[in-house]
């Protein structure tokens, strides 16, 4: 998969090596077709586990296939939405493409949309009975800010490194704040950073964001120094 991508994965994904160890629980919140989910399960482990989340039915079924393909056994996979409360919601299509998808309605609704199930961190967390959860990554068009709230337990209890995407205008159309997530963490704790191209860490401040499409890296201080 990564061999197909090239040059299109993204910068972190290179350096998530850095953040993993083995025996580790990682979260992959918009899993799509599973890149991040194959690389983390390979870095943590057989000790370790990666909990997959993936609500649009095409994409999921991809997922399905690359963990079979690639004999994931530390993989869970859930055909759910993260959120901020268990239940069902409306997943609208976008025009970018079959895996392109948000829970905030686009002005054109015209690509149709489906009904998922919606899902909270702390409650899976809580059926899943994972311990060690050290790494959250999350690319969610927009509903960042909905899943955490709905992990606040987890998140305070265990101070994860979080990976999430800042996307100004799918916040928008979910109608929260761009930096809503952003925010959330700060109060929690949290610090940011980017990466630079080296591939150090380069701090963020006053949630300074050069592109309205951004990831961003939430490092707890409780973690910094270590």
């Amino acid at each position: 998969m990564v061999f197909a991508v090239g040059a299109q994965c993204e910068t972190e994904l290179a350096f998530l090596h850095r953040f993993l160890t083995p025996g580790m629980v990682v979260v992959d919140g918009g899993a799509s077709c599973g890149i991040y989910t194959v690389v983390a399960a390979r870095l943590v482990g057989a000790s370790g586990r990666v909990l997959s989340f993936e609500p649009g039915a095409e994409a999921y079924s991809v997922l399905r296939k690359n963990i079979e393909l690639n004999h994931l056994v530390n993989v869970r996979a859930h055909c759910a939405a993260l959120s901020d409360r268990d239940g069902t919601a409306l997943l609208y299509h976008h025009e970018h493409g079959p895996n392109s998808f948000s829970l905030g309605q686009p002005e054109s609704t015209g690509n149709g949309s489906e009904q998922v199930v919606t899902v909270s961190l702390d409650e899976v967390i809580r059926k899943e009975e994972a311990v060690r959860l050290g790494f959250i990554k999350l690319d969610v068009e927009g509903a960042e800010e909905l899943v955490l709230r709905g992990a606040r337990r987890i998140i305070t209890e265990w101070n994860p490194t979080i990976l999430f995407e800042v996307n100004v205008t799918a916040t928008k159309q979910l109608g929260l704040e761009p930096h809503g997530a952003w925010e959330l963490l700060r109060a929690w704790g949290y610090r940011f950073f980017s990466f630079a191209a080296c591939g150090d860490l380069r701090e963020l401040k006053g949630r300074l964001i050069s592109f309205p499409i951004q990831n961003v890296i939430a490092v707890h201080g409780r973690r910094w120094h270590t």
